[in-house]
Order: C-alpha cells, then sequence, then structure tokens
C-alpha cells in the first residue's frame, strides 16, 4: 500500500475469550470501516486477570479457538498478536495458523516489576500505597522481540505466515534488523509516544537510503535475508579462532 493508504488503515484489536461475544461485536467493528482485526492475546496485566490478552495467548487451544470464531463470522483479515511471556513462541503462532490468521504480530510486552523503592520498602511504582506487575517495552525488550521474530522466520510450519513485528523499534536501524529476520511490516508505539509521530517519517526515511545503497527495490526485498546466517548453538564451529593482529606502523608501545 501507499503510504498514504497506510496513515488511513484501520486496524481494531479485539480481546475477549467468549465466542458470541465475538459473535456481536465482530460486525459492530465491520461496520466503523475497520481494515482488520489485531486480535490482543498478549497483554499481560489488566486483561489477563479477567481472562483475557495473555492469558488467552498462553493457551494454543484458545489462540487457534478465537481465531477461528473471527474467520467465521468477520470478513476482515486477522492478525493475531502473540505474548512473549510463554517459553515456545511457536505454539501459539502455528496455532493462530491453524485457525486461519491472515498474519501475527509480535511481541507484546513482558511482564515485570519495575523497582522497588528503597525508603519505603515498597514496590515502585505505586498507586495509593500498592504497586503490581505490568508490561515492559521499549528498547530493552529489543533483542527478545528479535529472537522471537527469527524463531517464527526459521519455523517451517509458519513459512507462509506474514509476520508484523513489535518491541523496541526507535529508528530505522531496528526496523530494518526486523525485516532481515523474517517480518513483512514493523509497529512503533513507545518511540512514537517519546519522540512524537514525526520519527516514523525518519524512519522511512532512512530505510529507504539504506535499500538504494544495497540495491533493494522493495521492502519485500529485503525479508529473511538474515535468516540463513541464524543457527542452533550446537551448529556453531566452536574451533574456529580469530587472531589479533597488531600494525606495528600504528603501534606506540602502551603495554
Amino acid at each position: 500500500v501507499s503510504p498514504r493508504e497506510a496513515r488511513e488503515s484501520r486496524a481494531y484489536g479485539m480481546v475477549p475469550c467468549q465466542e458470541a461475544a465475538w459473535k456481536s461485536i465482530l460486525s459492530q467493528v465491520e461496520d466503523t470501516g475497520a481494515d482488520g482485526l489485531e486480535l490482543n492475546f498478549g497483554c499481560p496485566h489488566g486483561m489477563s486477570e479477567r481472562g483475557m490478552g495473555a492469558a488467552v495467548g498462553q493457551v494454543p487451544d484458545y489462540v487457534e479457538m478465537v481465531t477461528a470464531w473471527c474467520k467465521e463470522y468477520s470478513r476482515l483479515p486477522v492478525i493475531v498478536k502473540l505474548t512473549p511471556n510463554v517459553t515456545n513462541i511457536r505454539q501459539p503462532a502455528q496455532a493462530a495458523k491453524k485457525g486461519g490468521a491472515d498474519a501475527v504480530s509480535l511481541i507484546n510486552t513482558i511482564n515485570s516489576v519495575m523497582s522497588v523503592d528503597l525508603d519505603s520498602l515498597s514496590i515502585n511504582p505505586t498507586i495509593d500505597a500498592m504497586g503490581t506487575h505490568g508490561g515492559y517495552c521499549g528498547p530493552a525488550v529489543k533483542p527478545i522481540a528479535l529472537h522471537m521474530v527469527s524463531d517464527l522466520g526459521r519455523d517451517p510450519e509458519c513459512e507462509d505466515l506474514p509476520i508484523s513485528a513489535i518491541g523496541g523499534i526507535s529508528n530505522w536501524r531496528d526496523a530494518a534488523e526486523f525485516l532481515l529476520l523474517g517480518a513483512g511490516n514493523v509497529q512503533v508505539c513507545t518511540a512514537a509516544m517519546t519522540h512524537g509521530f514525526k520519527i516514523v517519517d525518519d524512519m522511512i526515511d532512512g530505510l529507504s537510503r539504506f535499500m538504494q545503497e544495497k540495491g533493494f527495490a522493495s521492502v519485500s526485498d529485503l525479508v529473511g535475508q538474515a535468516i540463513p546466517s541464524l543457527t542452533d548453538w550446537q551448529h556453531l564451529n566452536l574451533n574456529y579462532t580469530v587472531k589479533a593482529q597488531i600494525d606495528q606502523d600504528l603501534c606506540i608501545k602502551c603495554g
């Protein structure tokens, strides 16, 4: 799609886990003119305590079931947003595909406790002297997001499942890394909240220059290019050595 079309596209995120609720609300969402549905199976706080969000995303059978409902009762494309609060990201992704998902997005936020106030000896931050767990996001989660996106990019069972990458994307370089590990597009939240929406234009400009320098005609040409260089630990060459070489002309005899 063109940048204009992309800006005007709307995808609505839904969370309940009852068939009747989905059937009722999906037609209402379609009436709003929505372009798609993003099923929020990732939020680790507020929703999960009520049987929604990550509480659904952590159970592959639930992921498949709700995804299938949405495909049955709606004509809109369905994206399933995955939670990182699992031991194997492939399982819920495969379940989403079995349910008929048109794509998956990942990662949502990571369950966390931010800190402890050493003066008051209480969780920080607090509301009326009480704190709780919450979703951790921003640049610090990027390596975790890269790992999970690449895990799906390498999974034969998810080979034809489009990926929308989320997690710590702050500049065009971050976006390029996710594309190279198998994502077809990226989503930005924390960086846009921190720096404003103009950051997206900066990302587009930077990525466009990178593509021109590397000879890529389209974003799709980047997708998955780094996957062949990723392997399991046991397949690494542990006998490979790297030796430092000293340039005597530049050496200042410091050691």
